[in-house]
């Protein structure tokens, strides 16, 4: 691991409050492993159990669900320092409803479940507070889900976009923001075929609503934003 990839492990939600001499010891006894997934390489796939959840050294994982006429949506990318499998290894015999590939070259290191909750020897206070952020982890997943699922029940295609940008804008504190990845990535979340999306977008960059750039957005209006959300 690199001082790179060590600094991700320091700084994602899942050691949080743990000192960084504190989580590298952690990491043998929580018997985690890297592994190296090249572009395009499926790390698990539907109907798979987990026993270890994956979190994001370096690199970019998609994860995909596949609609009954075949059809691939997006459900979320990951990048580093994000914890992706959380939810499923947590939850005795659930199988994926999503397969994840790596969208670039991308570094990943297991944790096992089992470990996490098992503590170690010592009983050391670190592991209590490593199964306390295991659960914020678990609890900020679902609230991230529900609130795209509120989305989705919007009433109309602006509405979901003007949604998903205020609540961005909200997160981050800042009219600019970059949302990642292109804009069929932001099509499928929003449930949205993408050439309607780039129209919609497009008509509220000429009404002076927000302007934008690949993946970045700066809202210009923040009332006339506010309004389209509704």
């Amino acid at each position: 691991m690199n001082p790179q990839q060590r600094k991700v492990v320091h700084e994602c939600g899942l050691f949080a409050g743990i000192g960084p001499e504190q989580a590298d010891a952690m990491l043998s006894c929580l018997n985690a492993r890297q592994e190296h997934y090249a572009k395009n390489t499926v790390v698990w796939n539907i109907g798979d159990t987990l026993h270890a959840c994956a979190l994001v050294l370096s690199g970019c994982l998609r994860a995909e669900s596949v609609n009954a006429s075949g059809e691939h949506l997006l459900m979320a990318n990951h990048r580093a320092g994000a914890l992706v499998g959380e939810v499923l290894m947590a939850t005795p015999g659930s199988q994926s409803p999503v397969y994840v590939v790596a969208s670039e070259d991308s570094e990943l290191l297991f944790l096992p479940f089992h470990r996490i909750m098992s503590g170690c020897a010592e009983s050391c206070e670190w592991h209590a507070k490593l199964r306390e952020n295991l659960v914020s982890e678990i609890a900020m997943k679902f609230w991230a889900q529900r609130r795209r699922t509120l989305y989705l029940c919007a009433k109309s295609l602006r509405q979901r976009i003007a949604m998903r940008l205020y609540d961005e804008y909200q997160k981050n504190g800042s009219l600019t923001f970059s949302l990642g990845g292109t804009r069929e990535d932001l099509a499928d979340y929003l449930g949205a075929n993408r050439s309607a999306l780039s129209r919609e977008i497009g008509r509220m960059k000429e009404e002076g609503i927000l302007d934008f750039y690949k993946d970045t957005f700066r809202i210009l209006s923040l009332e006339k934003l506010t309004k389209d959300v509704g």
